[in-house]
């Protein structure tokens, strides 16, 4: 299932976009400018990340202005650990919507009360360096069901490295296909390279015009 910018409480909506980073530099830079975007328009906001990808970014979020301590002290900011979470939600390898809705769910529907909540995760990622292409899409989709019920501005972040297999390009089409939008960076040639390539070859293979 894709989002399309569905309009979630009246006039809020939600949106889901992805972006292919070339480096874990990218990755922080690219992340904490959507997380402080968030803030400043006063968006609660939860990160799901590996431990040193979070670190990253608390120090590009502090030179943005984020006061990074003082937002998770109120409760404006919610951090998890994403090998943690992944698992916590995941029985032999797939997530299952229950549990995703009990461990990632719930805590999105608490923010939102303050508001449409910015959300930054990587958990899809990690499904993918581990080859698990399926399992990433099918997590897509949970965070997609979710957004239905709840305002939500979610910033995928996949590694552009996992994708240079011509093998994996009918994933990385569905992953897209599960996006309202996908950016891209002049910092991340692989991935716009990989992307390009994907989407053409697309074109002109008959599985995916079906």
């Amino acid at each position: 299932m894709s989002v399309r910018n569905r309009t979630v409480r009246g006039s809020v909506s939600s949106e889901h976009i992805v972006q292919f980073f070339d480096t874990d530099e990218s990755r922080a830079q690219n992340a904490a400018t959507f997380l402080a975007k968030g803030y400043a328009a006063g968006e609660p906001m939860i990160v799901v990340a590996r431990r040193a990808n979070w670190a990253a970014m608390v120090e590009h979020l502090e030179i943005l202005g984020v006061p990074v301590g003082r937002a998770a002290a109120d409760g404006t900011l919610v951090v998890k650990d994403a090998d943690e979470t992944l698992q916590r939600f995941s029985r032999g390898g797939m997530p299952i919507a229950a549990l995703f809705d009990a461990t990632i769910g719930e805590a999105v529907t608490a923010l939102s009360a303050r508001g449409r909540v910015r959300a930054y995760g990587e958990m899809v990622d990690m499904l993918a360096q581990r080859g698990d292409l399926n399992e990433a899409v099918t997590l897509e989709g949970f965070w997609n069901d979710l957004s239905e019920r709840v305002p939500l501005f979610l910033m995928c972040g996949y590694s552009a490295a996992h994708f240079v297999s011509t093998s994996t390009h009918r994933a990385l089409l569905e992953i897209c296909k599960a996006h309202s939008g996908i950016h891209r960076d002049i910092e991340d040639p692989l991935g716009d390279w990989l992307l390009s390539s994907a989407h053409d070859a697309a074109r002109s293979t008959p599985w995916a015009r079906h």
